[in-house]
């Protein structure tokens, strides 16, 4: 098939519309990556890593610790003064006495007296009277096993101390799965939630009717629970306000023994709880150092702190953080499609550090935790995933569009049959000199030949010569070495080829150059292969338009292609010429009712030929011309369909100015023959009619005086049409060497006769002696000779006419100027064209053949030259001729 045909089935193929399986591939990927995250999220296969996040985040949300709360420490100083733990009640019941002479608001004694002392009975009897005496000692409440494989029991202050409490309240810390202390409820009890916690109790206490609508998790099994289990309700996280140690303390024996002083503990909440090491309960929270935990009292002071300010966290509920995670999910699906491959990566990991600010949004500002480490899975699953995804839809596409480009001609064609490289070759042999060829492949084995050798030579026996004439051998090798091409080139005095012939030839062998093609071994040689395959049709589609592009920048005819909003988007550089533009970037930037503008038609209108190329779809040929003059064919049509849609249309323009003057000339010649030659041709006839008829009016002087004026006119009229048409066709192979000086003395002389025969006197004013120039003697005289005798024939009778020559500016100028009646503006801008005369001072045109002025002009165009007039009604003409002394170095006017 040829690149016509093959353009053909191409149109006729139908355009694959984009592939929807990269859109609905993601969008399975999402759903998997969000089923994924949320079965991570309800799991808690990934509860480390959220809690990790978890601590790191509390670590940077330090307050300043209250100043009305204030820690008494049973510290390793205290024991060493009072002696080894258990102490005598007679102490507890002393400092709750001075902490309450002192004004304490509240006191928590985070110490369990769920026994009486034996042996000491009266010490439980003050510590009974020291708590009742108060009234604002709270007690607390533990959950533990009486013996190992038991069950749990609630195990309570004495029932007299437990009495006299203000309240009680369990001390009970939840420890995660990592052994961490970072949740606590606020209720909690066998069977039921009876019991607050210590905090909660103390702040229920200082204010009886608050603290009924409490922060926190909600147990929805609460009816389920049984005696012998624990129930819990209200869960929260503790929002830890520093390090250990960040509350003030004292020490116990301090406080006991009245060193501090009584103005510290005044309006003060006071706990009172063991920090000596391996004493009370300590435990690691996330803001615990190496080998550092927090006391159980420094705990609850924590806790007390965080309700007061209404800064309890609480886990966000299972459907708020789905909806979350499934929103977060949702953002690669929609964004990353929409995105350039360069930036999804950026995209990507501004994803994962929103997600991470989110969640520290959430947990400072709102006081909810969400925990975002299986929205941030989904997240890094989903770059990877959306990168593969994309590059198996960029093979796929490559594939499809390989299979289309492979399908279209190519820009330029491969000679691989022998056949058309013969053919080719042929082609070649008549345009470069060689007598034979022969092809060959990278082994060296022929492929094909061919020869045209002259006759041979005879011998004297009349059998051929065996000797054959001498050859050049040049060898050629094809690109990629896919062979060489051998041409015997004739040995006959004549010089080599050309750098010219040589490109020619050299173009020609590259055509053979085909890409070497290897089955890829891998993915990654196949993404290579193709686009390298893609690369190597990109070049080639490159090269056809190219190829386009010189075609219509070498055009000599204007091209324009005009989309149905008659804007241009193509245009070459001749079009931009013809209608005046500087280029065909400028042409391009405007629309078509623009040139409408310039470009006037010879008949018809713009409008109906613009409806008719567009929507009626015919084809046009009209005639325009532009503001300057130059006449133009424009050749309208609809551009080519392709699968039924119109793409606008085509503009060829056509410059036809030297047809529509050679049209009119052969207008003017014909009316020339038909009317000016053939008048005195009809009247030598009517002459010789009256003489055969025996009319005697005119004598025989007169009729031979007449026949002699009309025979002279009439071969006037011819030689002057003569010379015109003599000077047209003269060109610069029969110029020679002369002398313009000599030339203007002969016309002088030429023209001398007839301004004597009107009484006008002919002056020279030469100033130079010779000027040498290139042209043609007789065309040039004659030029003179015309403009001499116009001069002449407008001028009046003792009147003089001057002709003045000087050289500047590497031409000679020679001026003839007269005192005649002068010539109209008017008739200056056409009395150089043929077949025109200027009129006289009375209106009425002078008579003459018309052709002279017109022979002027010729002669000076082809010389390079030209001619002018300047002239005033009444003061006279003057013709100005200009001829370059060197034609080649000064360009035509």
């Amino acid at each position: 098939m040829d690149a016509t045909g093959a353009a053909a089935e191409a149109d006729k193929t139908p355009v694959k519309r984009r592939s929807v399986w990269l859109p609905t591939s993601w969008g399975v990927i999402s759903l998997l990556l969000a089923g994924l995250s949320l079965a991570l999220l309800h799991t808690d296969w990934l509860w480390r890593w959220d809690q990790l996040l978890y601590d790191s985040q509390l670590k940077f949300w330090s307050r300043p610790a209250p100043d009305d709360i204030l820690i008494v420490a049973i510290d390793t100083p205290s024991l060493s003064r009072i002696g080894r733990w258990p102490w005598n009640r007679h102490h507890h019941a002393l400092l709750i006495e001075r902490l309450t002479e002192a004004g304490a608001k509240a006191i928590v004694l985070d110490i369990l007296f769920a026994e009486a002392e034996s042996r000491s009975p009266d010490a439980d009897h003050s510590l009974v009277d020291a708590v009742a005496a108060s009234g604002r000692v709270i007690l607390p409440v533990v959950f533990e096993q009486s013996a190992p494989g038991q069950l749990l029991v609630e195990t309570l202050p004495m029932p007299a101390l437990a009495t006299a409490a203000a309240a009680l309240g369990h001390v009970h810390i939840d420890l995660d799965p990592d052994g961490i202390a970072r949740r606590v409820h606020l209720m909690e009890g066998l069977g039921k939630p009876r019991w607050p916690s210590l905090s909660l109790a103390l702040l229920r206490m200082l204010d009886a009717g608050a603290w009924q609508q409490l922060p926190g998790v909600r147990n929805p099994n609460l009816t389920i629970g049984t005696e012998e289990n624990i129930v819990r309700d209200y869960q929260i996280l503790l929002p830890f306000a520093g390090p250990p140690g960040h509350f003030s303390r004292i020490s116990y024996v301090d406080a006991l023994n009245g060193t501090a002083a009584a103005e510290i503990f005044r309006d003060k909440i006071v706990l009172v709880g063991a920090t000596a090491t391996g004493l009370g309960d300590a435990l690691p929270t996330p803001v615990s150092g190496w080998n550092q935990p927090m006391a159980g009292v420094e705990i609850n002071a924590n806790l007390l702190d965080a309700l007061r300010r209404g800064i309890a966290i609480e886990p966000i509920e299972a459907r708020w953080g789905s909806a979350l995670t499934l929103f977060i999910l949702l953002l690669p699906y929609l964004i990353y499609p929409r995105l350039k491959p360069r930036y999804v990566l950026m995209t990507s990991a501004s994803m994962l550090l929103v997600t991470l600010l989110l969640s520290a949004l959430l947990l400072h500002v709102l006081q909810l935790w969400f925990p975002p480490v299986s929205a941030l899975v989904g997240l890094l699953l989903g770059y990877p995933l959306w990168s593969l995804l994309r590059l198996e839809h960029t093979v796929r596409y490559f594939e499809q569009e390989l299979e289309r480009l492979h399908a279209e001609p190519r820009a330029v064609s491969f000679y691989n049959e022998s056949v058309a490289v013969a053919n080719c070759l042929s082609f070649l042999q008549r345009i470069i000199p060689f007598n034979g060829w022969v092809l060959r492949d990278a082994s060296g084995i022929t492929v094909g030949t061919g020869s045209r050798r002259a006759a041979a030579p005879q011998a004297n026996d009349g059998s051929a010569a065996v000797s054959s004439p001498p050859v050049d051998l040049l060898r050629l090798a094809i690109p990629g070495d896919r062979g060489t091409l051998e041409l015997e080139l004739p040995r006959n005095g004549q010089p080599p080829l050309s750098g010219e012939a040589m490109n020619l030839l050299h173009e020609f062998v590259r055509q053979f150059a085909t890409p070497a093609r290897s089955e890829p071994r891998n993915t990654v040689e196949l993404i290579e292969r193709q686009i390298q395959q893609v690369q190597l049709a990109v070049a080639d589609m490159r090269s056809m338009r190219g190829l386009i592009m010189d075609t219509l920048r070498q055009m000599l005819d204007g091209v324009l292609v005009i989309n149905p909003g008659g804007q241009v988007v193509l245009a070459n550089s001749q079009a931009a010429r013809l209608l005046g533009f500087e280029s065909e970037a400028s042409l391009t930037d405007c629309g078509v009712l623009q040139i409408t503008g310039v470009l006037e038609l010879s008949a018809g209108n713009w409008d109906q030929a613009l409806h008719s190329v567009l929507v009626e779809q015919a084809t046009l040929s009209l005639e325009g011309e532009m503001p300057g003059g130059v006449e133009l064919l424009i050749q309208m049509s609809p551009l080519s369909l392709t699968q039924g849609n119109l793409h606008g249309m085509i503009l060829i323009l056509s410059d036809i100015t030297k047809l529509k003057q050679s049209e009119r000339k052969r207008a003017q010649a014909i009316n020339f023959l038909s009317h000016d030659l053939r008048s005195p041709i009809t009247s030598l006839l009517s002459l010789l009619q009256w003489k055969e008829n025996g009319d005697n009016t005119l004598t025989s002087e007169e009729m031979t005086r007449r026949v002699e004026r009309y025979a002279r006119k009439a071969l006037k009229l011819a030689d002057n049409f003569l010379q015109l048409a003599r000077a047209e066709n003269s060109d610069q192979s029969g110029f020679h060497e002369t002398d313009f000086v000599t030339i203007a003395h002969n016309a002088v002389d030429e023209a001398f006769a007839e301004a004597h025969n009107k009484n006008i006197q002919l002056t020279r004013n030469i100033e130079v002696d010779e000027a040498w120039l290139k042209g043609d003697a007789g065309l040039l005289e004659r030029a003179l000779t015309n403009l001499l005798e116009n001069a002449i024939r407008y001028s009046p009778a003792g009147s003089s006419v001057q002709l003045s020559l000087r050289t500047a500016a590497g031409s000679v100028e020679c001026c003839i100027q007269d005192q005649g009646a002068g010539i109209p503006v008017a008739d200056q801008r056409r009395i150089f064209d043929p077949f025109q005369r200027a009129q006289n001072g009375s209106g009425q045109h002078q008579s003459g053949t018309g052709l002279g002025l017109s022979f002027v002009l010729v002669v000076a165009q082809k010389h390079h030259g030209s001619v002018r007039v300047e002239s005033t009604p009444g003061q006279g003409s003057s013709f100005y001729l200009r001829i370059p002394l060197d034609p080649e170095k000064q360009p035509p006017d």
